[in-house]
């Protein structure tokens, strides 16, 4: 007896000869093909009428729920949602776009840097500059005067290789050649060959993180350092990888090294050399003049800045002086602003060379002042100090200074007046004490001995004389620098000693 489903398609039994075929099945054309198709396979296979009845029987009401199925979807399939375009058209066409955007994605995101959101189109031209001035030492050759001048051959001959490896190190690396402008080479120095160079960055409007990792000191720095280890370089002038340094500068600094206004190179060839009514050097009013002055090897620099007083002395013109060609706080020996009156001012710097700036903020022409130059060897420390304000630090500072060094400068100010020292950086072997407990280095004030670390600190004088000693038994020690300004006997109660 037939189930309840089997009911539901046939309401009688349908025999399967070959002669006596199912009316319902074979009424459609896709049944026909079935049918033709199992008669043909099974008298192939040499199977008997019985087994094919019986094999008809179980799975005829399978086949026709496949073949109304087919029959189903592709009615579904091939219908007309609107003009020509079949269902099956409509949905290989969302196949075909959804492929095609999911690999624009995959692609841009492999051919983008991970900054390209921070990128600006126009970023170079527009975006906020950011510079750098650094160093580097070259391996073989040795100084001589025509490399202080820029115009001259030989000066281009080693600076316009390096400029090209600068510029096309940075242009092409995949994390900063985004950023990169430009770079170039201001200046030599002796100490076998020393180049000084500058970099040139573009910043997008929000810059803080890219400053913080990608554009900073360290990143740039060891970029170059690994550039020189490669062995293409071996074609450009031997650079020490190790020697490379590199600083954060302004753009009014860098902007004069590039069109080379307002920076006057002095190359210092004897002991003493002095400059009187300096003037403009190439340079407009209210522009900050800059003096890039190197001595001889072996030698530090002694410099006497004053203002004639016979000539009209401008008014509020900041001056500052530098140990290294970077304006750079850590590298300030002395920076005081002048008034109306004349006035003179005695530094000494460690080294060979000594960066001066005049920023006559009045628009002053920079006439009525002087510049001397003394060269003193670097084993040499002390002498008499008369300016009315100052710096001085110890010879060889920020390097380890000799052993067995004394030095005593004698401070002398006029009448009724008061020295006010301050030391900026102070660090002396031995703990942060004073008195007879400093032994092996000190520095010994007006009778006051000091040695050890202090931060920032003051002194005054107990009169206008004032002398001042440095003795050092060690190798290992930094040293120390200071500045120092006559102040009136009448302010010294109301000055603030920090």
């Amino acid at each position: 007896m037939a189930g309840p489903d089997e009911l539901q398609l046939h309401d009688r039994q349908e025999p399967v000869d070959s002669g006596e075929q199912s009316p319902r099945l074979l009424s459609s054309r896709a049944g026909q093909v079935t049918h033709h198709l199992l008669e043909q396979g099974t008298q192939s296979a040499g199977v008997t009428r019985q087994v094919r009845q019986q094999l008809w029987q179980g799975r005829n009401r399978q086949l026709r729920r496949l073949i109304q199925q087919y029959i189903c979807n592709r009615r579904i399939y091939n219908k007309i949602l609107f003009w020509k375009c079949k269902v099956w058209m409509c949905l290989l066409a969302v196949v075909v776009l959804f492929i095609t955007l999911l690999s624009a994605v995959i692609f841009g995101i492999r051919a983008t840097p991970l900054d390209d959101e921070f990128i600006e189109p126009n970023l170079k031209i527009h975006g906020a500059p950011r510079y750098y001035v650094g160093s580097m030492r070259l391996s073989r050759g040795s100084f001589t005067p025509e490399l202080a001048t820029p115009q001259s051959r030989i000066f281009s001959s080693l600076a316009n290789p390096l400029k090209t490896m600068l510029q096309q190190l940075y242009s092409k690396s995949p994390a900063l050649g985004y950023y990169f402008v430009d770079s170039g080479v201001f200046s030599f120095s002796n100490g076998s060959i020393i180049a000084h160079y500058w970099l040139q960055f573009a910043l997008p409007k929000e810059a803080e993180l890219l400053i913080r990792y990608t554009l900073s000191i360290e990143v740039l720095t060891n970029v170059l350092r690994q550039h020189l280890h490669t062995a293409g370089v071996r074609r450009l002038p031997e650079v020490d990888p190790s020697s490379v340094t590199l600083q954060v500068s302004t753009e009014e600094y860098v902007g004069s090294l590039k069109t080379g206004q307002c920076v006057f190179h002095n190359l210092l060839q004897s002991r003493k050399q002095t400059f009187d009514s300096l003037g403009l050097v190439n340079c407009s009013r209210n522009s900050s003049n800059y003096w890039l002055v190197q001595g001889m090897s072996g030698y530090s620099i002694k410099a006497d800045i004053s203002s004639m007083p016979a000539r009209s002395v401008c008014s509020d013109v900041e001056v500052a002086t530098y140990s290294s060609w970077v304006p750079d706080i850590e590298q300030t020996v002395s920076k005081f602003s002048q008034s109306s009156h004349a006035f003179s001012s005695e530094l000494v710097v460690s080294g060979s060379v000594l960066l001066v700036t005049f920023n006559p903020r009045a628009g002053c022409e920079l006439s009525q002042y002087s510049i001397t130059f003394l060269q003193v060897p670097e084993t040499d420390c002390g002498g008499v100090l008369a300016g009315t304000n100052g710096s001085f630090v110890l010879p060889s500072y920020s390097n380890d200074h000799l052993e067995g060094i004394n030095c005593t400068w004698n401070l002398k100010l006029e009448e009724h007046f008061r020295a006010k020292l301050i030391f900026k950086d102070f660090r002396l072997d031995g703990s942060p004490k004073t008195g007879v407990s400093c032994v092996t280095d000190y520095l010994e004030v007006d009778g006051q001995r000091f040695c050890g670390e202090h931060p920032q600190f003051c002194l005054y004088s107990n009169s206008s004389s004032l002398q001042i000693t440095f003795h050092s038994n060690q190798t290992h020690t930094k040293g120390f620098t200071m500045d120092y300004m006559a102040t009136a006997e009448n302010d010294v109660a109301e000055s603030r000693c920090y």
